[in-house]
């Protein structure tokens, strides 16, 4: 399936994302006051002032209603943040299943080591930043320290209860720019207990082919962690979830599971 915007702009090379300065500067003072906002509204206005080509694949794997959880890779480019594949994905998703109203998003609760040219800025402010923008948009924060544990099982609890009557979209790496990297310690547990419990977990996989961002949905997971620990279940099915993503992905993008996407290829019969 293949989105064809009104006067797409074709260039040969990946298209830069901004969201409209009007938008931005009303976005500003719903932060600053901490103002709930529509995010679907906010995701249709940003798909449609950037008339770029976009291809949708696998869509039928969507399902027609909550609960469901989308697991995406945590693309970012020049001219595309994270933040960005997540509303492309929530406004393309309302374009086919308009039931859909709202995807809750869980964000990481801080980013690390960023600076503004030789500047470095404060977590802190990032933390700040991040968690107005959960309150207006009615995000997840997930913490993102390791020893955060009984805070993040706080929030596990919160997203379970958010299934009951919406959906969910993670992007578990956390971080990156595209390649895939190992997501954060507890991910591929918690995804495996929501596939325990039938929620449908769809992988979700973005990338560049060329002037053309693909945004391609997979079939839902089917988790078997293996190990004697916890530790090692956890590292098993997070392999087994990020190979999912990275079957949807071109292999430039395969990453630190280049060998867990041959593995699993290879017994699929894909290769």
């Amino acid at each position: 399936m293949t989105m064809k915007p009104e006067d797409p702009l074709r260039s040969g090379a990946p298209s830069r994302y901004e969201f409209p300065r009007p938008e931005l500067l009303w976005l500003g003072v719903y932060l600053l006051f901490g103002w709930r906002r529509s995010f679907l509204r906010d995701c249709q206005t940003f798909l449609r002032t950037n008339p770029y080509p976009r291809r949708v694949e696998g869509v039928d794997h969507v399902p027609q209603a909550p609960p469901f959880v989308l697991v995406a890779n945590h693309y970012a480019r020049p001219g595309l943040r994270p933040y960005h594949s997540g509303m492309i994905v929530t406004g393309l998703i309302a374009q086919v299943r308009p039931a859909l109203s709202h995807i809750r998003w869980v964000v990481t609760s801080e980013w690390f080591g960023r600076r503004l040219g030789p500047v470095p800025i404060p977590p802190s402010l990032y933390r700040w930043t991040f968690r107005r923008a959960a309150k207006v948009y009615r995000a997840v924060i997930m913490p993102r320290r390791a020893g955060e544990v009984a805070a993040r099982a706080v929030v596990l609890r919160d997203i379970l209860r958010s299934l009951q009557r919406e959906c969910v979209g993670l992007m578990p790496e956390a971080g990156g720019s595209g390649t895939l990297r190992q997501p954060l310690e507890g991910s591929g547990l918690f995804v495996h207990s929501l596939v325990r419990r039938g929620v449908p977990v769809i992988p979700v996989g973005l990338w560049d082919d060329g002037d053309t961002l693909v945004v391609s949905f997979g079939p839902p997971l089917a988790l078997v962690p293996a190990g004697e620990d916890r530790l090692e279940q956890d590292r098993s099915a997070s392999e087994q979830m990020m190979a999912a993503v990275g079957r949807l992905l071109p292999e430039r993008q395969w990453g630190v599971y280049r060998e867990a996407i041959q593995r699993s290829l290879a017994g699929s019969g894909g290769i």
